[in-house]
């Protein structure tokens, strides 16, 4: 927890940090010199400012803070790998832990303004056999809606005290055509609550043209119940180079705790249009089984993401409308703000990458 705290205490005084960069950089106003010193001629006036040295120094400042805090989770990440699973005479492995913050702000005409803070760490544990990694999620959203998850606006369960969940995933196992991940862990708080999740996934090449994708989960929380999520995507590719692509995707839940199932039916245009930049169509339907009105939402919305300052911070801004059931269809137009920082010594983030998955055999002729 007090990682945790000193992480939320560097991202929030991150703004301040800026501010004082910049002011310090700043000449300050002194008197005009002048052959009469007179008080008519003491005129205090702006000395010139040097743009580039202050734009210098403030990346400068960045990069430093960015290297300063990934230096600390690869070395975090280390200490625990030396001190679970490595012997003296094996071999120094590649550490890829890495970090993610999020910031998001939503606004809504008949909602409200809502913001969300988010941490995400990755512990990854080179030495530990199987490939076992060490997870700790601040906010897991597994019990969010279906339509948040599946819009990529899960906020995870509403900041309250003792969310954060910690345990181990045995990734990539493969079985055939399958692969899958299991996590076994608990939620940090009193009393402990543990968990256990469990992932299947199949790839398939129907056609020279279209790639389907199966997936499904089963998690159960101790507190909350079995959940389950079925999903089964299609992918085509607009362009040969595979930076327009088109998605399809039906999807279904359960949760025990509501005794419900909700669908959700999404169409999504990826379109990378630069090296930085990368915009993102939807339109979807989702519905659920314990109302008279089936229908919870209609939306149509639009991304653009770019990657801001090398490949750690990225912006995000999201128009949509939708016709949620809860405001009786009534159109609501809003908008979400999301800034994302990752801080890694040895994983490169790329937060634009949209790809068509591959099946496992090819995936395996391809790392050979």
């Amino acid at each position: 927890m007090n990682t945790l705290n000193s992480i939320s205490f560097f991202y929030i005084s991150l703004p301040l940090c800026l501010f004082y960069t910049v002011a310090i950089q700043a000449a300050p106003i002194i008197d005009k010199p002048t052959k009469n010193d007179t008080a008519t001629d003491l005129v205090p006036y702006a000395a010139p400012i040097d743009d580039a040295n202050t734009q210098h120094h403030m990346k400068l400042w960045l990069d430093n803070s960015q290297q300063s805090m990934s230096d600390s989770v690869h070395n975090i990440g280390e200490y625990i790998d030396q001190g679970l699973a490595k012997d003296d005479d094996k071999a120094k492995l590649t550490n890829r832990s890495y970090l993610r913050i999020r910031y998001r702000s939503i606004y809504s005409h008949r909602g409200k303004l809502e913001n969300d803070f988010k941490v995400y760490f990755k512990l990854d544990l080179p030495h530990v056999k199987r490939d076992w990694k060490l997870i700790l999620d601040s906010e897991p959203s597994d019990y969010d809606s279906l339509e948040s998850k599946q819009r990529g606006i899960a906020s995870g369960s509403k900041t309250q005290a003792g969310n954060t969940i910690g345990g181990f995933r045995l990734q990539d196992a493969q079985f055939g055509n399958w692969t899958s991940d299991f996590d076994i862990g608990v939620k940090i708080k009193l009393p402990l609550d543990p968990f256990t999740k469990a992932r299947l996934s199949r790839v398939d090449n129907i056609s020279q043209n279209w790639t389907t994708q199966f997936d499904q989960e089963l998690f159960y929380y101790h507190s909350k119940g079995l959940g389950s999520l079925t999903q089964i995507s299609g992918f085509y590719a607009l362009t040969p180079d595979h930076k327009d692509i088109f998605r399809t995707t039906t999807s279904a839940q359960y949760l025990q705790q509501d005794d419900k199932w909700e669908l959700v039916q999404q169409l999504n245009i990826y379109q990378r249009a630069t090296e930085k930049d990368l915009f993102e169509y939807s339109l979807g339907i989702s519905a659920d089984t314990d109302e008279i009105k089936e229908v919870t939402n209609y939306w149509v919305s639009a991304e653009w993401k770019r990657r801001v300052y090398k490949h750690w911070l990225y912006l995000a801004a999201r128009p949509q409308l939708e016709f949620p059931r809860d405001y009786n269809y009534h159109a609501n137009l809003g908008i979400m703000i999301e800034l994302e920082m990752f801080f890694s010594k040895n994983r490169k983030i790329d937060e634009l990458g949209r790809y068509i998955p591959k099946p496992v055999k090819q995936r395996t002729i391809t790392d050979k």
